[in-house]
């Protein structure tokens, strides 16, 4: 699209909002905001941008001789589609950068720290009362296959509910996690 093409486009946009063309530009910029507030609120790291695309996409639907009634409302449609597209190549650029940095990330992880934190979850583990701390280990050790049934026999032994247990492992996790965190410096 050339520059004189581009101006008349915008032009027939400025048209469209509003008849005097200083109210137009007013409108303009009230759809420029309504746009980075609609990115925005969607934790959109660059809604300025996105917003310049959704209304580069109105000009160029002008250009091409769509018919718009209702601007604002066209512009929040080509938002929504400039949303998605934008989470789509987001989640493409991070799977691309994870696969780039895993050798790196892990061999980050060394050996020295996994003793730590194996230290520091047996440190947190000897922390519980015996009962809480026989319970958790005996929640968690256990293979798939034997999961669901293994926790049905730790419930009735206990004499309670399976959801009890859940809540009660749970929360015992929930301590856990924090109390190992809290050793670990995390």
């Amino acid at each position: 699209m050339n520059d004189v093409s581009a101006q008349t486009s915008f032009d027939t946009l400025l048209a469209l909002l509003d008849a005097d063309r200083e109210a137009a530009g007013a409108k303009y910029e009230e759809l420029r905001q309504r746009l980075t507030r609609f990115f925005d609120w969607r934790g959109c790291e660059t809604s300025d941008e996105l917003t310049d695309i959704c209304l580069e996409r109105v000009v160029r639907k002008i250009t091409d001789g769509e018919v718009i009634n209702n601007v604002s409302a066209y512009a929040a449609t080509i938002a929504q589609f400039v949303y998605k597209e934008s989470l789509r190549s987001k989640s493409r650029l991070t799977d691309s950068l994870d696969a780039e940095n895993a050798p790196e990330i892990a061999a980050t992880v060394t050996a020295v720290e996994e003793d730590e934190r194996m230290s520091c979850l047996e440190t947190c583990l000897n922390e519980f009362r015996i009962d809480d701390r026989k319970l958790i280990v005996s929640y968690y050790d256990t293979d798939e296959k034997t999961m669901i049934a293994s926790r049905k026999r730790l419930a009735d032994s206990l004499a309670v509910s399976m959801n009890t247990l859940r809540i009660k492992v749970c929360r015992l996790k929930t301590k856990l996690e924090k109390c190992t965190k809290d050793c670990c410096g995390e």
